[in-house]
């Protein structure tokens, strides 16, 4: 038995044992997922600051284990560790649980404790209603990863009236600082040394409760948050701060023949002036023998003023293209721009990803930004990126 398939094994036995001591003659069944990557990140510029490296490359391992119990089909167990080891800086050398969470589902319902991530969003360019986890800004160049929160969550699914979804989550987590050897570092400087693994962790005891369902073709889903921002406030001398809010949420997606229309916004009050966030637009796809080809578009607004954390984008428009070629690789390119007229944010965006054989997959992420000097985000803009992940999945 390698290594990642002794740990998974020995956690997961060590909580089935905890809900299984009935029946310890009933061993788990666990699966073993995950990868494990060689990843380099390339600057089309030289650092700004001193301390900034020029390129850097890290070891990426996101190895995840999955158990069931054949005498109780209800329950299940899922782990899922993330752990980078940065050549550039010390602050990029972490690990997290992205999951850690016991499910147990009974007919129409279902309870889950421990760690998640979770996805609400619908569209493309940007993905305003996730507000349940934070972001991981260490782990990609788009701001999207997320890191584990921990949860006690119910969940109620009926035919007629949809899904019913409630949240607990005890504790916040920061938002993690890059440190000062990385580039598109934004506000202040993790501290040395940086802190690792899964702390800090700040007793908040937020809360969500979230509706989803389908009315004819139509999918809709709206939900209440009210907890800790996860965006954080910078203040002058560089410290860090988060204020409770309230925060309304919603998405809506309609197909019609070869376009899907979808839609998402949120209504924040907490964070100065309440304000709205949405994004609007469309995808239309033309089916071919050799490749799918789907045309983006969607429009972008978010109308907070300085008493709330900048927004990236304000009044923006995002036009792109995506190819899914049919062949043995499953290979997809997705290029897009977007230009924000209200900031003067323009930015190229690049994915490619295709698989070689059954388990090697080849990931690269571009992104060539521009902005005014004024810009808060200038250092994202000087620091365009290449991200080039090779990775072996198991």
């Amino acid at each position: 038995m390698c290594a990642n398939e002794w740990f998974g094994a020995r956690w997961l036995a060590a909580v089935g044992m905890g809900v299984q001591c009935a029946s310890i003659e009933a061993m788990p069944v666990i699966e073993t997922t995950g990868s494990v990557g060689i990843e380099a990140r390339l600057f089309n510029r030289p650092p700004v600051f001193p301390e900034q490296r020029r390129h850097a490359g890290a070891l990426v391992l996101n190895p995840g284990w999955i158990a069931s119990f054949p005498s109780n089909p209800g329950l299940s167990a899922r782990l899922t560790v993330y752990a980078r080891l940065d050549t550039a800086d010390s602050a990029m050398r972490y690990f997290d649980l992205r999951e850690a969470t016991m499910r147990f589902q009974d007919g129409d319902n279902l309870w889950q404790a421990g760690m998640e991530t979770v996805d609400w969003s619908v569209m493309e360019s940007s993905h305003p209603v996730n507000i349940i986890n934070q972001l991981d800004p260490r782990a990609d160049v788009d701001l999207e990863a997320k890191l584990g929160q921990p949860m006690l969550s119910y969940t109620r699914f009926s035919s007629t009236y949809g899904r019913f979804s409630a949240y607990w989550m005890p504790w916040f987590r920061p938002r993690p600082l890059l440190g000062a050897g990385s580039r598109q570092r934004v506000g202040p400087v993790a501290p040395e040394p940086a802190p690792h693994g899964l702390a800090p962790w700040l007793r908040t005891d937020d809360m969500a409760v979230r509706w989803s369902g389908t009315v004819g073709n139509a999918d809709f889903s709206a939900y209440v948050f009210n907890g800790m921002s996860r965006e954080p406030d910078y203040s002058a001398d560089l410290t860090t701060s988060y204020r409770r809010i309230r925060q309304l949420g919603l998405t809506a997606q309609l197909p019609v023949g070869n376009m899907l229309w979808k839609g998402e916004a949120i209504y924040r009050r907490g964070q100065g002036r309440p304000f709205w966030s949405w994004i609007a637009g469309g995808e239309y796809t033309i089916n071919q023998s050799s490749s799918d080809i789907s045309l983006l578009l969607e429009l972008l607004n978010d109308d907070r003023d300085s008493s709330a954390p900048p927004a990236l984008y304000k009044q923006a428009i995002f036009g792109g293209v995506r190819l899914r070629f049919n062949e043995s690789g499953d290979a997809e390119l997705l290029y897009g721009i977007l230009h924000d007229r209200a900031s003067q944010v323009l930015m190229h965006r690049l994915e490619f990803s295709r698989r070689f054989g059954q388990s090697v997959r080849l990931s690269l992420e571009a992104r060539k930004a521009s902005c005014g000097a004024n810009s808060p985000f200038a250092p994202i803009c000087q620091d365009s990126a290449v991200q080039v992940n090779l990775s072996h999945s198991f």
